[in-house]
C-alpha cells in the first residue's frame, strides 16, 4: 500500500507508481468489478470523438453522486466520491497504460468530485513550490518535468495535478511516481517509455507558486505574462472533472481561485529538445521561482 494526492491507496489491482509517505487526508479503495460495467440509459454528460467518429472517453453522472467513465474499448470505471471507492472494468493486458489511467483519470476525476481543483497538468517542486506545466498532448509537459527532474528539481506528477484550496495557499499534492515520455522506434511508430523518478526523491505536499500554460513549439522560446481572465479562459480545457455543468462551474470557480492568487504564464518550447536544461532555466527564472 501507499499513497496518491495525499490518499492512502487499498488496490485489488497492481499500482506501481504509488508514493512511499503515508497518506494523510484519508483512504481511497480501488478495486476490480466481477463483471461489465454498463453504461447508463441516457445521454453521457461528456464525451471525446474524434474526427473519424470514434469515442474515445464518455461520461455518465449517476444518481447518488457517482460517475461512470468509458475509455473505450479497454476500461471503465464506476467512480464513487463519497465511499473514496473506484470499481474497474478493464479489458486490456497493458498493466502500465491501465495503471496511468487509474491514477490520472479515474482517481483524478473522483478528487475533483470531491473539492480539489485537478488539472490535466504536470508538477515539479522549485524552492519548496509546485511549478505546473499544462497543455495539450506532445505540448512538452511531460518532457520538462523530465528535464527539470533531471536537473535536480523533485517530481510532483506527469499527467494530473490536485490541488487543495482553503484559507491558506493552495497546496499541490504528489501523484504517481514517474514520468511516461513518448518517443519513436526505429519503423517510427510511437512508444510510451516510464521513466522512474527523474527527481531521485519523492516530494511533499507543497504550496503551487505559478501556473505555465504550454502553447505550439516554435523556432525559439517565448513566454508572455498572462492576466488571470486571459489564464481562467484557456486553462479551462485543462480541468479534470465529471462532466456535467455543475461540476464545469464548481471547478471553474476553483481554477479561478487558484490564478487570483499565483502568476501564470504562456510558453511557446522550442522545437529543438536538447535546448531544454537551459530553456527550463529561462521558463523558471521568469516566473521569479530559482533553483
Amino acid at each position: 500500500m501507499g499513497s496518491l494526492y495525499g490518499f492512502e491507496v487499498k488496490s485489488e489491482l497492481p499500482l506501481r507508481r504509488l508514493n512511499s509517505a503515508v497518506g494523510a487526508r484519508g483512504e481511497l479503495r480501488v478495486e476490480a468489478t466481477d463483471g461489465p460495467l454498463e453504461a447508463p440509459a441516457q445521454e453521457p454528460a461528456s464525451t471525446l470523438i474524434d474526427d473519424q467518429g470514434k469515442c474515445w472517453y464518455a461520461s455518465y453522472e449517476l444518481k447518488g453522486g457517482g460517475c461512470l467513465i468509458e475509455l473505450p474499448p479497454s476500461v471503465s470505471f464506476l467512480i464513487e466520491p463519497n465511499e473514496g471507492r473506484i470499481a474497474v472494468d478493464s479489458r486490456d493486458d497493458d498493466a502500465e497504460l491501465l495503471e496511468h489511467r487509474i491514477v490520472s483519470a479515474a482517481i483524478c476525476t473522483l478528487l475533483s468530485m470531491r473539492g480539489d481543483l485537478v488539472l490535466h497538468a504536470a508538477a515539479v517542486e522549485v524552492d519548496g513550490r509546485a511549478m505546473l506545466f499544462c497543455g495539450p498532448s506532445l505540448r512538452g509537459k511531460s518532457t520538462l518535468a523530465r528535464a527539470l527532474g533531471e536537473a535536480g528539481h523533485r517530481v510532483l506528477a506527469e499527467d494530473g495535478v490536485s490541488i487543495a484550496l482553503g484559507k491558506d495557499e493552495p497546496i499541490a499534492f504528489p501523484g504517481a511516481r514517474g514520468v511516461r515520455v513518448r518517443s519513436r522506434d526505429r519503423d517510427g511508430r510511437q512508444r510510451t517509455d516510464l521513466v522512474a523518478d527523474p527527481g531521485g526523491e519523492e516530494p511533499a505536499p507543497c504550496p503551487v507558486g505559478a501556473v505555465v500554460l504550454l502553447g505550439e513549439r516554435g523556432a525559439a522560446l517565448e513566454i508572455e505574462p498572462l492576466e488571470p481572465a486571459r489564464a481562467l479562459a484557456l486553462l479551462t480545457p485543462n480541468i479534470v472533472r465529471s462532466g456535467g455543468r455543475a461540476s464545469l462551474s464548481a471547478a471553474f470557480a476553483r481554477l479561478a481561485a487558484l490564478l487570483g492568487s499565483v502568476p501564470c504564464l504562456g510558453v511557446s518550447l522550442p522545437d529543438d529538445l536538447g535546448a531544454l536544461p537551459d530553456v527550463a532555466r529561462k521558463v523558471l527564472d521568469a516566473t521569479s521561482v530559482r533553483s
